[in-house]
């Protein structure tokens, strides 16, 4: 009995921790899962289906374009989000002689999570846009 009870508690503490690693995974998941809805909500609010669309270049790249081109880290969504929040003037990126119009009024989470919803989807680099050549 002296033996059983210590054993016990090792069981239970180990089978504790392996729960936790789940649930933690999955609050990540639910959490990512949200941010992309909440991405798709902001950019149909903010109307940047007049200009993106998820496979075909409309005025600017397709978010399969912008896939093959930044992979979705940190770095690149922060930069982006901010290109999404300042715009982008004729000639300066990446894109061509087209202009991205600024977005001021959206706050910098709200950017981000419009271009991580844009940066789910699978690149094509099958379709190139054409890339700014100065």
């Amino acid at each position: 009995m002296r033996f059983l009870v210590p054993f016990l508690l090792v069981f239970i503490v180990l089978a504790s921790c392996g729960r936790s690693k789940e649930k933690t995974a999955s609050r990540t998941e639910n959490t990512a899962d949200k941010d992309l809805g909440e991405g798709k909500a902001l950019f149909a609010r903010e109307d940047c289906g007049g200009c993106h669309a998820e496979s075909s270049a409309i005025i600017g790249p397709s978010f399969r374009q912008l896939a093959a081109e930044y992979e979705s880290s940190e770095a690149n969504i922060s930069h982006l989000a901010y290109k999404v929040i300042i715009g982008v003037k004729p000639n300066e990126g990446l894109w061509g002689s087209r202009e991205m119009t600024p977005h001021p009024q959206l706050k910098k989470e709200d950017a981000e999570k419009i271009v991580k919803y844009m940066l789910s989807f699978p690149a094509d680099p099958n379709k190139p846009f054409l890339h700014n050549t100065k």
